[in-house]
This record gives structure tokens, sequence and C-alpha cells, in this order.
């Protein structure tokens, strides 16, 4: 050890802090260039780096850190944090680097599983994926997005499929040949979105589901660019989108999603009337006729303060009825208004009578029903 003393504390030579450290004395010469590791003292006639003995540890902190790949940077924060004493300070920062490993271990995990699938010509077990375009998902996302249970409202009891109430603040995406849907309800009302698959052939001949937070959808469509591809990966029990450059991962929703298929079926197979006769304005509506409702939205966002807005079909239209008797169905204006702005195109109403819902569809594929609500 030298016999030089700084503050009654010996020096140590650079031989010594790489002999007590692990790093090479070239090693301790090149953090010292980048500024991670300055010596105490250079000797000025002979270049000599002299150093401290607290720091043989900043030292071994370096070393541990470059061996898991930290970049220098970071390993500067780590040391700077350490020498004030913010020992949470720095061990943030080391562990975010840690989750950025296990992020990359699965990247690789998945990118060898994808490779000898490709060799074998095998699918990768348990793992769904698909391509979108980013303007698609966007618009798939705002056709359901108003539909969405509330986190904050009480659990469901004895729902039916064992649904509860958890579930349904998550938002349902199916994978099939024919596309991406999305699927949200919150038992009063039921909207759905589909966004066209780039690459069909990667998409399972059978709809896949799984049931994903909403606000890891919110983050996918937030952080991608319009002329964007989105690829969105179904594991087992979690889900992830490369979108605008980043990785989006996220645990899937627990719990079943509730059969929606035949409340909805009946109105996504029904073929549009052109027009309906005007003598069946006071009458019971006939399943499957669809009006026109363009320009509805404004007429319906007027009157959204009121708890029940009354509706009747005259002269192939849909008006509002100023008698509460003369209505064919009755709905809530709030829920009404939010899915007519949420699809796009002119919307057209689906009406099949005064106790069953009543189903909105945008020229973009963007579908939702609403349940009737009683007659004041």
């Amino acid at each position: 050890m030298s016999t030089c003393e700084h503050d009654d504390e010996p020096f140590l030579t650079i031989g010594e802090v790489a002999r007590d450290s692990g790093l090479s004395a070239s090693a301790l010469r090149f953090y010292d260039r980048q500024g991670v590791l300055v010596p105490a003292e250079v000797d000025p006639s002979s270049g000599y780096r002299r150093y401290t003995g607290a720091q043989v540890r900043s030292a071994r902190l370096v070393a541990g850190l470059r061996r898991v790949g930290m970049p220098l940077g970071e390993v500067a924060l780590v040391l700077e944090q350490d020498a004030r004493g913010q020992v949470s300070g720095a061990a943030a920062v080391v562990a975010a680097h840690e989750r950025r490993l296990e992020e990359g271990l699965a990247d690789a995990r998945w990118e060898i599983r994808r490779t000898l699938a490709l060799l074998t010509g095998e699918s990768v077990p348990g793992v769904v994926r698909v391509a979108v375009m980013a303007p698609a998902l966007a618009r798939a996302v705002r056709c359901v997005r108003f539909a969405v249970a509330d986190p904050e409202g009480a659990p469901v009891v004895g729902a039916p499929g064992g649904a509860d109430h958890v579930v349904l603040t998550g938002v349902l995406l199916e994978m099939g040949s024919s596309g991406l849907r999305l699927v949200a309800t919150d038992r009063h009302r039921l909207a759905i979105g589909v966004a066209p698959v780039v690459e069909p052939s990667l998409a399972p001949q059978d709809p896949t589901g799984r049931v994903v937070p909403t606000a890891w959808l919110d983050a996918v469509v937030a952080a991608s660019a319009r002329d964007d591809i989105i690829e969105i990966v179904l594991h087992e029990a979690s889900v992830e989108a490369f979108a605008g450059g980043a990785r989006l991962q996220s645990a899937c929703v627990p719990g079943t999603f509730p059969d929606y298929r035949p409340i909805v079926d009946p109105y996504l197979w029904s073929k549009p009337e052109a027009t309906i006769d005007a003598g069946s304005a006071g009458a019971t509506l006939h399943a499957g006729h669809h009006v026109d409702a363009d320009g509805l939205a404004a007429l319906v966002g007027a009157h959204s303060g009121r708890a029940v807005l009354g509706l009747r079909v005259q002269d192939g239209s849909v008006v509002l009825a100023q008698d509460s008797a003369a209505a064919d169905v009755h709905v809530d204006p709030g829920f009404l208004h939010e899915a007519l702005v949420a699809v796009d195109g002119p919307p057209a109403l689906v009406l099949d009578g005064p106790v069953r819902p009543l189903a909105i569809r945008g020229a973009d594929g963007g579908f939702s029903v609403l349940m009737p609500v009683a007659q004041p």
C-alpha cells in the first residue's frame, strides 16, 4: 500500500484498486477518462493515479453493474446517488435496469421460439399474433371505449357465465382470420370495434380471445404513429404490442367475459332495409328495420341531461317523441349520444321493438347495442 496520505487516509495505487475491485488497470483508466470513477489525486509529474479506500467500493459497484450491461451514464448516476447517501435512488436505477434485462430476455425467448417455428414449420404453442394498422386499431378502440365498465362500480353478483365486475373493466380482444374484434360492455350497453388484419395468414382460423386492460389499449394507441403497423401478441396470461418502436406488455384481466354473441348476432347479420313503411311509425317495430340516423347525435346531445328519451320512427327517419306514450323505444340519452358519436360515418339504428336492445351501426364496422329503459 502506498505511504501517501489524504486526510490521514493512505492512498491506494491503481494496481491495488484493480486487485481489490476486480477491474483491470486499463478499465480504471477508461472510467477515469469517462468521468465515471475519477481518482482522488493524480501525480502531476508521473501521472500516477491514486485512490481513496472508499473508492474501492465504488469500483466494485462499477464492476458489477458493467458485468450486467448497465450503460455508463446510469452507472455514474448510481455512484452519484450512493455518494450522497441516497440508497433508494441508486437502488431504483438498478431495479429499472433489471426490468429491462427481463424484458430483453422475454423478447429473446420469443424470437427464438418464432425462429424455431419457422425452421420446423410449426406454430408457436400458446401464442397468437396479428398485425393491424394503427389508424384501424384507434378507430376500433374509439368504438368501444365508452362502453367499458367503471372500475369504481359495485361488483356484479351472480352474473351469467361467472363474469364479475373486474373483467368488465377490460376489453375483450378476439383474433381471427376475419380481423381483430374488440368488445366492451358494462351490462347496460355493449360495443364492438373491428380492425382488419394486415397479414391474414398469421391470424388463427378459430377466434382466440383475451381480456386486456383498457389502459394498456390506450397506451398502445398513444404510442403509435399514423402509418405504424402494430403487432399484437396474445400469450396464455399476458398480452404485448409492438408499436411506434416501443414494446408494451401487460397481464390479461382475469375472469370470464360474458357471451355477447347471442345478443349481437341477430343485428350483425340482419339485412338492412332501404326504407320503413310510414304506416309502422306508431305500431310495433319489426325485427331488423334499419333507419338512417345521420344528424341524430346533435339532436340527442341537446337532450342528454334528461333521464329518459323516447324515440319513434316517422317517414323512415328517427325522431324524438313529444309524447312518451307514442315512443317506439325509450333509451338513456347519455348512452345513446356516446354510442352515436363513437362510430365513424353516418350511423344507422336497428330497431326491434320497445323491449329489445337498440343497435347502432357505423360505416366503419363499429357497432353497439343499448338496453332500453322503462317508459317513464
